[in-house]
């Protein structure tokens, strides 16, 4: 029998011109309901990015169509809905202005409700080829709005529809936000041009008198040390002394010790070089700790400065290829919501020195004010850290101050 990911399709709901609507079951029993994007349609430009952005974005909405899994890169992308939200997969290809018609049943031949919780039944899914559907598209894809849910749960920018032309509809087109206002942008910490970009000026000769006073004081520090001018010589103990000053500070030391108990084995790694710095870490496991999202097998919730930190250990390396092309899509459907956002990219992390994949991406937060984020995964192992912040609040429009914690904490 079809399946797609942990799902196995019972029976087809609806048709449109662009996909279908199955009815399906997973491996522990739970019914959904499964959005599935045709091939010919995810090829066309636009059309997958669409389904992508509009599935985000109703899940983010407060009492929103949140959906229990996704796999947007497979060769037809599908989204699954659990049962008990009523028609999932109905709603998505309805709020991309495509109406999905009823299937016939086998046994009476009348077809059946569109809408619904799915139920299992035996035999071979229904099989057909998508219908020209008649009539104007239905338009009016969910707006984001604000409502309760974490500190900045992202939303992605509503996508309306056009005419159809040439057997279904166009792919939405994103409506540009509000861009951030125009701010000036510091060098570019990537840049490696060397240019100089402040022109030498030649200084005015100093009075020799107060170069011979500098020497002397200079000459009385290196002798006796720091400790000379402040009173500590007399002790017979040196300032610098290497096994003192090697120590991170207490409060940095006092972090660094709580947080290593919250990495295991698998995490540690991609999380070492953040230790020092993080707070207020916590596990899926503990009170009031994170949900675990689907497909993760364990996840931590910390916060740097004003920056919303997760760690996740991913079921499999599909599994985390999944969740970094999600990001990748919030990227090319919100660019306009964070100008100067950067393409996905393979990268090599500037602590670690590992290879991985690095992702900038965009959304809007709950109380509707662009959110920025970078996403960073090691080749190596099914983990990855991803770090947000609001795009004003938080860094001022200016994208090198994430990469500025990338480069030091990958």
């Amino acid at each position: 029998m079809q399946s797609v990911g942990p799902y196995r399709f019972t029976h087809m709901l609806g048709i449109c011109p662009v996909g279908k609507a199955w009815a399906a079951i997973d491996g522990q029993g739970r019914f959904v309901t499964v959005a599935v994007l045709d091939a010919a349609a995810a090829n066309t430009p636009g059309w997958r990015e669409s389904f992508a952005g509009i599935a985000n974005s109703m899940s983010q909405m407060p009492d929103g169509l949140t959906f229990s899994y996704a796999d947007f890169a497979a060769a037809e992308p599908w989204v699954a809905y659990p049962a008990e939200v009523g028609p999932g997969a109905e709603k998505l290809f309805q709020a991309l202005g495509q109406e999905c018609q009823p299937v016939p049943t086998e046994e009476d031949g009348k077809p059946s409700p569109v809408s619904g919780v799915p139920q299992q039944v035996s035999g071979s899914p229904v099989s057909g080829t998508p219908q020209q559907v008649s009539g104007p598209p239905v338009s009016g894809a969910p707006q984001p709005t604000s409502g309760a849910g974490a500190p900045w749960a992202m939303q992605t920018t509503a996508l309306p529809t056009v005419p159809s032309v040439e057997g279904w509809a166009h792919p939405p087109v994103a409506q540009p936000a509000p861009a951030v206002p125009p701010i000036s942008t510091p060098s570019d910490p990537f840049d490696t041009s060397g240019e100089t970009r402040i022109a030498p000026v030649s200084r005015p000769p100093r009075n020799r008198t107060w170069l011979w006073i500098g020497a002397v004081v200079l000459a009385a520090v290196l002798a006796g040390g720091a400790g000379l001018l402040g009173g500590g010589a007399l002790g017979g103990e040196t300032p610098n002394d290497p096994s003192t000053s090697a120590s991170p500070p207490l409060y940095e030391a006092t972090q660094l010790s709580l947080n290593k108990a919250k990495f295991d084995a698998e995490l540690a790694p991609i999380a070492e070089p953040w230790l020092p710095e993080l707070g207020g870490c916590a596990l899926d496991t503990e009170v009031g700790g994170p949900e675990l999202p689907a497909g993760e097998k364990r996840h931590v919730f910390c916060r740097y400065l004003s920056l919303s930190v997760h760690f996740a250990l991913y079921e499999s390396p599909d599994k985390k290829n999944a969740a970094r092309t999600h990001r990748q899509q919030m990227g090319v459907v919100n660019r306009a919501l964070a100008p100067g956002l950067r393409e996905a990219a393979k990268a090599t992390g500037g602590a670690s020195g590992a290879p991985g994949s690095y992702v900038e991406y965009a959304g809007n937060g709950h109380d509707g004010r662009p959110v920025c984020g970078v996403w960073w995964d090691r080749d190596d192992s099914a983990t990855a850290v991803y770090f947000e912040t609001p795009c004003a609040a938080g860094i001022a429009g200016n994208w090198d101050a994430l990469r500025d914690v990338w480069k030091r904490t990958s």
